[in-house]
């Protein structure tokens, strides 16, 4: 975040590679997925912290997520003076890009992200353990689920709905189920 920062202050416009590099790291799920792996795997091997695909997969799930989050956020984003992977575009193509041209280069971009996530996720022979590759791989979804339609991240109501969705609803189901299955015993 400090380097998005100190491009902001100085005016400085990366390239796309220079954004991509650092945007990975900033989109900060490292302390949130990275950490959650050794609660999956007990003992995660530094030969497998260190190995190509451990980090291929990291980098495969947080560019599926900071480019989501660049194509709900552009709007809001460029208000604020801060530069995205959509700017980025349109900016490094001399005019001949649209926005809409650039989220729909950047969308062709996290569906071939997610192809490659998934084809590590599934690889027989990982060094990796399966739990961990699905960890990523569930990760990725829930950035779907967070800036697939609009940036929820931003948008309480939006969140509370997935949430109620997704959790909630299905619990007062259980819960209902539950109670009618012992109302018939009884």
């Amino acid at each position: 975040m400090m380097t998005e920062t100190k491009w902001r202050m100085r005016r400085y416009v990366p390239t796309m590679e220079e954004y991509m590099s650092n945007a990975v790291v900033s989109f900060a799920l490292g302390p949130i997925v990275l950490t959650s792996l050794y609660f999956v795997e007990k003992r995660l091997l530094g030969s497998i912290v260190n190995d190509y695909e451990y980090n291929a997969l990291f980098r495969l799930m947080s560019t599926c997520g900071r480019l989501l989050n660049d194509i709900q956020g552009f709007e809001r984003e460029s208000s604020e003076g801060k530069l995205d992977s959509v700017s980025l575009l349109v900016v490094h193509s001399d005019g001949s890009m649209s926005t809409g041209a650039a989220k729909e280069a950047i969308r062709r971009s996290i569906a071939s992200c997610r192809k490659d996530l998934l084809r590590l996720v599934l690889k027989e022979n990982s060094v990796v353990p399966r739990a961990c590759r699905e960890l990523f791989w569930k990760m990725c979804k829930v950035c779907h689920l967070f800036f697939s339609h609009t940036d929820e991240f931003t948008s309480p109501s939006e969140m509370v709905s997935a949430v109620n969705t997704i959790i909630n609803e299905p619990l007062k189901q259980q819960n209902r189920n539950l109670h009618l299955s012992v109302q018939s015993d009884n």
